[in-house]
């Protein structure tokens, strides 16, 4: 059998690339690879850890067999938007595809789908991260967690799986890293001598949106208590609410999320960009290329912000109250106006409390916030928004890093947010 690599796609690159919100039902991607691995760099292999949460594999998120629509092609040389998918990869998630090399991301929760026959695989990625921040991918095969692959910039090449029965194989890589920790640059699959890879399976139907903090992009599930620092080893956005989510719904998830950001005001009021700042970028931390908003459309958003505005130092409810309120309804009326059809979750997320910080009333008052600014647009006649709370996180489901959601609190969100989305959309 003819060996394969996503190897054509930085040729083909400036002509097609994917573009979502034209998606038909059965309709085939584009560009499957060469035969030989490309680039310089090391060629050291290094094979996917088997610590780590495993999770639930598969799903709908990047998951193999998920029923669904192709895609049609569209021109990647202008902004960051579509995906560069092929008949034998496809994306989830925003990815720049402006460099010829191959195409870029950064949030939480993009993921890479391929299937090939064989018993193993290798990737080859273009890493910023460094040794002592790597970034990280789960490992998924056939639905089932293989592990960990860290990645970071020591290396280009590494082994993604060995070992498997001989045979086809889906794959899903999905990025539990927060773009702090660095871009990644996908360069191609290579499949071992003599094999190839394959047509992946269509995407689903259902796509959704989370925007968010870092309770959305997993910030320290796996650490073992409240009393750690932040790492990237412990951050796991395959087990954080946002991404388990889309898995228990069929849905491929688009996650942007970023630790310590907020609508209006950052943590302890931070000097960086908000939220509705970086809302429309394609790489998080780069002001273009622009994601084209018309090239993935969800069908459901999840707005999970405002943790931390009310963090250190809360601004009395005369000073606050406004400018929150004003900043809250802009990002709802961007939402709308980029996806007409959505319906719009505004949450109130589980770190939220009244206790802390002391005096501030946080709980109270982003949920009074919060609902008003859903109240404003139900009695202007969009009653596609809704407000859901998350319960306060407790000691009893254990806790993350620095005093962040646990696995099961994310486990119990995740079914409070599915049922919701359910209802509302008879999913």
């Amino acid at each position: 059998m003819k060996t394969e690599a996503y190897f054509t796609f930085p040729r083909l690159a400036s002509a097609l690339c994917i573009a979502w919100s034209a998606l038909l039902p059965g309709c085939g991607d584009d560009d499957p690879g060469g035969a030989t691995s490309a680039g310089g760099g090391s060629s050291t292999s290094t094979s996917a850890s088997s610590t780590g949460s495993a999770g639930e594999g598969g799903g709908g998120e990047g998951g193999a067999g998920q029923g669904g629509a192709g895609a049609t092609t569209s021109s990647a040389t202008g902004t960051g938007g579509g995906s560069p998918s092929g008949d034998s990869v496809r994306f989830i998630g925003r990815f720049d595809t402006t460099q010829p090399e191959g195409p870029r991301f950064s949030w939480a929760g993009s993921a890479i789908v391929t299937r090939f026959s064989g018993t193993s695989i290798s990737v080859r990625f273009n890493d910023a991260s460094t040794s002592d921040r790597s970034n990280y991918f789960q490992v998924v095969v056939d639905g089932e967690s293989k592990g960990v692959l860290e990645v970071n910039n020591q290396e280009e090449l590494y082994t993604v799986v060995e070992g498997l029965p001989d045979g086809e194989h889906d794959l899903l890589l999905h990025r539990r890293t927060e773009p702090l920790v660095g871009v990644t640059q996908f360069l191609e699959f290579v499949p071992e001598q003599g094999e190839a890879l394959l047509p992946v399976p269509p995407a689903p139907e259902r796509r959704i949106e989370v925007i968010g903090d870092s309770i959305s992009a997993g910030y320290g599930i796996d650490g073992p208590d409240q009393n750690c620092p932040f790492t990237s080893e412990t951050e796991n956005n395959y087990l954080a609410y946002s991404a388990l989510t889309g898995r228990k719904l069929g849905a491929d998830t688009n996650i942007i999320a970023w630790s310590g950001r907020g609508v209006i005001r950052n943590y302890d009021d931070e000097v960086a960009d908000t939220m509705p700042e970086i809302y429309g970028r394609t790489i998080a931390d780069e002001a273009q290329p622009a994601w084209d908003f018309s090239s993935w459309v969800p069908q459901v958003v999840v707005i999970n912000l405002g943790t931390n505005d009310f963090s250190i130092n809360v601004p009395g409810d005369a000073q606050f109250r406004e400018p929150f309120t004003s900043g809250y309804a802009d990002l709802v009326e961007t939402v709308r106006e980029k996806y007409p059809e959505a319906f719009i979750f505004c949450t109130i997320g589980p770190m939220l409390s009244d206790g802390y910080p002391e005096g501030a009333q946080a709980l109270t008052r982003a949920r009074a916030y919060i609902g008003q600014v859903v109240e404003d647009r139900n009695a202007d006649g969009d009653d596609r928004v809704r407000l859901l709370e998350f319960p306060a996180h407790s000691e009893a489901n254990g806790y993350g890093c620095d005093w962040h959601p646990s696995a099961r609190t994310n486990e119990l969100m995740a079914d409070q947010l599915a049922e919701a989305i359910s209802e509302e959309l008879g999913w």
